[in-house]
């Protein structure tokens, strides 16, 4: 009976033993696993890594994807949060829009942090770009802007034309990153111009829409007894087309009794010709808006953001493209490329600048066509 017991003591002992070193092994193996996904989840990209493809809403609920930004440079600032910090970091960015204009960049935050505070802190600080939620923090680990599962780091990339990272930023310098990254955008966009339109000087053929107002069939030209004809890529949610809804009403008041036709279209597929015609009736637009459904104008036109503007002449011929001003903000305007344009084409005279890149939102298509013949 005794040596029963004694077998019984040493059977239990072994068995915990064993259970013990396995739990330590096995503890040992999830914490190096674990240490290995926060190693990897904390690693930035690198130069030339293909930036991570990224579909995601903003504090209105407005979807945004990398992909319709392709050919022009994005700028991401991932935020751990909206407290303070961030707050400032927002105002630097903000305050450095106009220079983010000129490079032709678009600049997007992304933070975990819920809509309705993300929308109270964009409306206070009167944002010019959006704020991205990225709420399970996917995009973030997808960039590396994770140091544990739970935590997003305070990064920021530069991604270029081509949809590659040029830079990441990893010393962030809240108060003044919005100058931080201008500058080192700047550095790196010093050798990627953005290529001219390939349009201008070439005709640009007549066609028909849909108008958003009674749905009846309208052409670009009308009757063709215009001067000029002024062709706006407009957008009933972009907050930065929405900013130009004034002006693009004085210039049409303005003009048309001079001879310009006045038209615009809306190619963004996630704005149905209800809300478009809604928002033409706020805006006060005294032209006809036109819904390019499956944007095959907007492809043929390479168009790319909105508000865009194009000129033609009596003939057809396009005269100017690009940006309406050089400022979101009117009071802070230097340079009226539009009213020139046409100031000068009216005056018999060709623009001395045919084509300045346009600044917006990207154009949200849905689907790429491959006929661009004009």
């Amino acid at each position: 009976m005794q040596a029963l017991r004694v077998t019984r003591h040493t059977f239990r002992r072994s068995l915990l033993i064993t259970i013990g070193v396995l739990w330590l092994v096995g503890g040992a193996v999830i914490g190096l696993l674990l240490w290995n996904n926060h190693r990897d989840a904390a690693l930035t990209l690198n130069v030339g890594a293909v930036a991570p493809a990224f579909a995601l809403q903003d504090q209105y609920g407005h979807a945004h994807r990398l992909e319709d930004y392709h050919g022009r440079p994005v700028v991401l600032a991932f935020l751990p949060d909206l407290q303070q910090t961030s707050i400032r970091q927002l105002r630097s960015m903000n305050a450095a829009m106009r220079q983010f204009d000129t490079l032709g960049v678009k600049v997007f935050a992304i933070t975990p942090t819920d809509a309705g505070t993300a929308r109270q802190i964009h409306d206070a600080e009167k944002l010019d770009f959006p704020i991205l939620l990225d709420p399970h923090r996917q995009v973030a680990r997808a960039y590396g802007a994770l140091s544990s599962p739970d935590h997003m780091e305070r990064v920021s990339y530069v991604i270029g034309q081509d949809g590659r990272i040029l830079l990441p930023v990893t010393v962030v310098h809240t108060d003044t990153h919005g100058t931080q990254l201008v500058e080192l955008t700047g550095c790196c966009l010093e050798e990627k111009p953005q290529a001219p339109s390939r349009l201008i000087g070439k005709p640009v053929a007549d066609f028909r829409l849909p108008r958003v107002s009674d749905g009846q069939m309208e052409t670009l030209y009308g009757n063709r007894k215009q001067r000029l004809t002024v062709l706006f890529v407009v957008s009933a949610t972009c907050p930065c087309s929405g900013k130009y809804d004034a002006r693009m009403r004085e210039l049409a008041r303005l003009y048309s009794p001079q001879g310009v036709r006045f038209v615009a279209i809306n190619s963004s597929a996630n704005e149905p010709p209800e809300e478009i015609a809604t928002h033409a009736r706020k805006a006060g637009w005294p032209y006809p808006v036109l819904k390019d459904a499956d944007n095959r104008i907007a492809d043929r036109l390479e168009a790319r953001v909105t508000p865009e503007a194009f000129v033609m002449d009596a003939q057809g011929i396009l005269r100017y493209h690009g940006r309406i001003d050089d400022s979101r903000d009117p009071a802070h305007v230097q340079s009226h490329d539009l009213r020139n344009a046409l100031d000068l084409l009216l005056a018999g005279r060709l623009p001395s600048r045919p084509d300045v890149p346009a600044f917006g939102c990207a154009i949200y298509r849905a689907r790429r066509n491959t006929d661009n013949a004009l």
